[in-house]
């Protein structure tokens, strides 16, 4: 199965890692400069794709093929649209979102493309 993951913070670093364990073929985007040193730390170097979360032109080929995108942005209105984008104009199947602040969770549903919504970790209480 073919996976993008957009954002690449610890979340995104521990799917990824799972998701290579399980001999799934995976693409991470980032742009931020401090996270992609992270994550030449955390995964193999093929699986990182820098670039921009709002460059669909670039996206084609990336998410264009894909049979899950997730949505690991520290940001909930960008995973939204990012989920609507993948699911609207890409037609992937199958769509993953981080929930950053649980006050946002009632939004994550199929009105924007929502299959899985996932609380982060760092959101959730305790």
């Amino acid at each position: 199965m073919f996976v993008v993951i957009a954002g690449g913070g610890r979340t995104a670093a521990q799917l990824t890692n799972w998701l290579l364990n399980q001999k799934h073929e995976v693409r991470v985007i980032e742009e931020r400069r401090d996270v992609l040193a992270f994550l030449h730390r955390e995964l193999p170097t093929e699986v990182i794709s820098k670039g921009t979360r709002y460059q669909p032109t670039r996206w084609s080929r990336r998410v264009g093929r894909a049979q899950v995108f997730a949505a690991c942005i520290p940001d909930d209105a960008d995973n939204l649209v990012l989920c609507y984008l993948a699911r609207t104009r890409f037609k992937v199947p199958r769509i993953i979102a981080q929930i950053n602040n649980p006050r946002n969770a009632w939004l994550f549903d199929r009105t924007f493309c929502v299959d899985v919504p996932s609380t982060s970790p760092r959101s959730s209480p305790g």
